[in-house]
């Protein structure tokens, strides 16, 4: 039975004062750690010899680098002193005590993303091969040998990933070469308690691979049952996805335009990983990390969405201690699933390269040649990072001081090491006859952490089909830089939605279905027409097939309230009063079912403190407007643009026009794109190239740099086409509604197709379609899945003591509450003082001082992004008094 709004409070604040005398007492009891015994053994591994030898130093610089304690106990030898500073570095990490690792060939090929080991194409995984082991190394000494426990010659044997309680591990496992991954789940103390989670639906194989346990039990991992490709390649794509601790429910959370990977559980109870994209942008450089919760809500930039270099963050952990700070994985855009370590700090910024530092070896934070094929700059000498603290990390490891070149795949074995940042100092602990993958910590999250990971509470609604955003401010941040509030530019918000390329669409083994994979033969002053599945356009265009959903009313504070429909990645476009964009997006965002997103301002940092204001005009969030009737349909230049030219324009524009713009709509077969294209759609395009654009339309290329673009930089702002309608070229009188179209067009960089297919032969289109059909096999189950697990949440009790819960505390017989809608706490009596927010830890995670606000008794005050959802006790010391409530934060 549901308890009173009552009975919840009183139970918060008893469970309140419970959990901090319980954080009072666990500070003051230490871990216990079994003794490993420190007597060095009479024969030194051969290989750990060398690498000591390697390492450089005498007997008596190494003596003398350790503490007095250990000085003491070297006998004067070489083997003596490497030895009691092997054990000194060790013993300094207690819960090192039990290593786990994958034994397996070396993952990649071509190109980024080339591991997913789905498709005949002989490009994936390029050393694929049906051998491996997971392997258990127990320290009872400092040299230790591990014992593979469980040891395949049938399959190969990946990801491993040990749960919260530390008894269990999930990993994924393959039968063959382009027959996908699949997860299974065992005892690390019993390898007979092996069993499957997921299985291929029929008539279908998937990937799915890196697994993450989570607080609550369910388990997220990438999988390409997302049916998607890689644009410029013709490999199936990965995106995030969960189920239970069972396999049930599975159910996509990540709706992303190529890979996402990696995920890995963060201490606050979200989700670290890595995102690969490129929406009217660089496609090589632009595969940063990002962050969502357990239920795929808050989907968000951590670092480098906007950083040109490192090209790829892969293999990303958090470091035990800070949470600004992550080990990662320096990599390419082509080439093999490794790289260079690196830590990256996002306290500062969440973009920049000047917050990465290269450590291995320790570096300038640049690429090492002029990398013409995006290989990343980098060796390929590290992979999985695992932080022990700020210093030194588990690291698959080997040496290799030289550049890759295209197409090449190193055979050099990995092997596990301890080392440091300091690029010198390591112990190796591990070596074999295959690469040893992904070392982890066999123990208990507690006992890595020193906590538990927080359990946030589920915002995700299956009951609802949309999600809402909210914005605060427009005008704030890098996106509208410069432009000033008071002019009142900014009049709406247009979303588009992104719809992505069915998996399959290009098999380049010859058996499949073999569409356009040029963006049309390129014309004679072009130099690079990039590479592009089922394109969509022509040249430097739009990469994607979009869709214009709408627009929401901007207020005059540049507030904006708006429904989106939720599990759809969509973009948005700030424009002015004559349908103009003044900025746009460039990235995605997907939003989870009853989901509310706030957004303080325009590509601000996220790492930006929030300054309070008033309370938004924007009020409850509104429905999309639709003024354009282009609204809700794939955007086709032949049904949308090509009707206002034959209607103004053809009269004159024709094939030998002086202005070399031929206006006429009749379709033109293009044999490199494997599509037909209106001949104006050629005609306004005569000049872009995959770098540069032309006068007519002014577009932000493909290859565009990652960095925010400024506003009115770009589009049809710049357009020489809009600029001419607007200046009313030749007595030409176009409609408001119109003028807008054009100028969305342009906006949109210029798509031809709304859907993939369209313009094909009909032979092509009927295989694409095909393609779609395959898809929705699993996107059928899926839909089942989600209904299912729809009704679960509509079944689900409320939570016992000490978790979380959603419901929301009474507040109203005190001055403060909070906002849902925009994230923010509402002073309703407000004076000078200070406002305080405490977790259930008893930690403050916010303070703030209102004393110099311009209230007039009432404020508003902006929570920080990075705060996680849950229960806290706001409390307000103010010259009127103190006032303070429970408050439960859901949004």
């Amino acid at each position: 039975m549901l308890k009173s709004r009552c009975e919840l409070q009183n139970v918060f604040c008893s469970q309140l004062l419970l959990l901090a005398v319980i954080a009072a007492l666990f500070f003051t009891v230490k871990n216990v750690h079994a003794v490993i015994d420190e007597t060095m053994p009479s024969t030194i591994p051969a290989e750990i010899l060398a690498d000591w030898k390697a390492q450089g130093g005498t007997a008596a610089d190494i003596k003398a680098s350790l503490p007095a304690e250990y000085q003491a106990k070297c006998d004067g030898t070489f083997e003596s002193a490497c030895h009691w500073r092997r054990v000194y570095r060790m013993s300094k990490y207690p819960q090192m005590e039990s290593i786990l690792f994958a034994k397996h060939h070396n993952i990649g090929s071509t190109a980024v993303g080339f591991w997913v080991n789905v498709g005949p194409s002989d490009v994936t995984d390029a050393h694929f091969a049906t051998k491996g082991s997971l392997c258990l190394l127990k320290f009872d000494n400092y040299y230790s040998n591990y014992k593979e426990i469980l040891k395949k010659t049938d399959m190969a044997v990946k990801d491993p990933c040990i749960s919260l309680d530390g008894k269990k591990v999930c990993f994924a496992m393959s039968t063959g070469k382009g027959k996908g991954w699949l997860l299974y789940e065992m005892k690390i103390d019993d390898p007979s308690s092996i069993k499957q989670l997921t299985f291929n639906p029929s008539g279908l194989t998937v990937a799915d691979y890196e697994p993450c346990y989570l607080p609550n039990g369910d388990i997220m991992f990438s999988s390409t049952r997302c049916f998607g490709v890689i644009d410029c390649g013709w490999q199936p794509t990965s995106n995030m996805f969960v189920m239970d601790s069972t396999g049930k429910y599975i159910r996509r959370l990540g709706y992303d335009q190529v890979h996402t990977c990696y995920p890995q559980l963060m201490p606050n109870g979200s989700v670290l990983y890595t995102r690969w994209e490129y929406n009217d942008r660089d496609v090589s450089n632009v595969m940063g990390l990002f962050s969502m919760r357990p239920d795929g809500c808050h989907q968000t930039e951590v670092f480098g969405n906007q950083t040109v270099w490192p090209q790829s963050f892969i293999h990303a952990r958090p470091v035990p201690g800070n949470s600004n700070k992550f080990f990662a994985i320096a990599s390419g855009h082509h080439g093999e699933y490794s790289g260079e370590a690196m830590v990256v700090d996002n306290s500062i910024s969440s973009n920049g390269p000047e917050h990465v530092t290269m450590i291995s070896p320790p570096r300038k934070t640049e690429s090492r040649d002029a990398d013409p094929w995006a290989l990343g700059g980098v060796y390929r000498n590290s992979e999985y990072p695992y932080p022990l603290d700020e210093n030194w990390y588990l690291v698959s490891y080997r040496e290799d001081n030289k550049l890759p070149s295209f197409g090449s795949i190193s055979s050099g074995k990995y092997k596990v090491y301890l080392k440091s940042i300091d690029g010198k100092s390591r112990e190796l602990l591990a070596w074999g006859d295959q690469s040893l993958h992904h070392p982890v910590l066999v123990a208990p999250w507690k006992k890595i952490w020193g906590s538990d990971p927080v359990q946030l509470a589920e915002q995700a609604d299956y009951s609802d089909s949309m999600g809402t955003f909210t914005m605060l401010d427009v005008y704030h941040g890098a996106g509208m830089k410069g432009v000033d509030k008071k002019s009142g530019v900014a009049k709406t918000l247009r979303v588009v939605a992104l719809k992505y390329r069915v998996s399959g669409a290009c098999d380049n083994s010859g058996g499949g279905q073999v569409f356009g994979q040029v963006m049309g033969s390129k014309p004679a002053d072009v130099i690079f027409a990039a590479p592009n599945i089922c394109p969509v356009s022509l040249w430097g265009a739009s990469w994607e097939a979009k869709e214009v959903l709408g627009e929401a009313k901007i207020y005059e504070d540049g507030s904006a309230a708006f429904k989106v429909p939720a599990r759809k990645p969509v973009y948005l476009q700030v424009l002015d009063s004559n349908g103009l964009c003044i900025a746009n997006m460039r990235s995605w965002a997907t939003l989870m079912p009853g989901e509310t997103f706030s957004c303080y301002g325009c590509h601000e940092d996220k790492t930006e403190a929030i300054n309070p204001g008033a309370m938004p005009l924007a009020g409850d969030p509104q429905m999309l407007d639709k003024p354009l009737g282009i609204e809700g349909k794939p955007f086709d230049y032949v049904k949308f643009v090509q009707p206002i030219l034959d209607k103004h324009c053809i009269s004159c524009h024709t094939a030998n026009h002086t202005s070399g713009f031929d206006l006429r709509g009749e379709l033109v077969y293009n044999s490199g794109a494997k599509k037909s294209f209106a001949r104006s759609y050629s005609s306004i395009l005569k000049g872009i190239g995959s770098l540069r654009s032309n006068k007519a339309i002014n577009l932000t290329t493909l290859f565009s740099q990652p960095p925010q673009m400024a506003p009115y930089s770009y589009g049809s702002t710049k357009s020489g086409i809009i600029k001419n309608v607007l200046n009313g070229h030749k007595n030409v009188k176009l409609t408001k509604e119109e003028i807008k179209i054009l100028a969305c067009w342009v906006d949109l960089e210029a798509p031809h197709a709304g859907t993939y297919d369209s313009y094909m032969t009909a032979a092509d289109a009927q295989k694409y379609k095909a393609l779609e059909q395959t898809a929705q096999k699993w996107y059928d189950i899926e839909a089942k899945n989600v209904l299912d697990y729809a009704r679960s949440q509509q079944t689900a009790v409320l939570p016992g003591p000490g978790r979380f819960v959603t419901t929301a505390v009474n507040s109203h017989n005190f001055s403060i509450g909070y906002l849902p809608k925009v994230r923010a706490l509402v002073l309703k009596n407000s004076c000078k003082g200070n406002l305080i927010l405490v977790d259930t830890r008893g930690r403050v995670v916010y303070r703030f001082n209102v004393s110099e606000m311009n209230t007039n008794g009432a404020a508003m005050v902006a929570l920080p992004v990075s705060l996680s959802a849950g229960y806290y006790l706001a409390r307000f010391e103010g010259t009127n008094g103190v006032q303070q409530t429970a408050l439960s934060i859901t949004q």
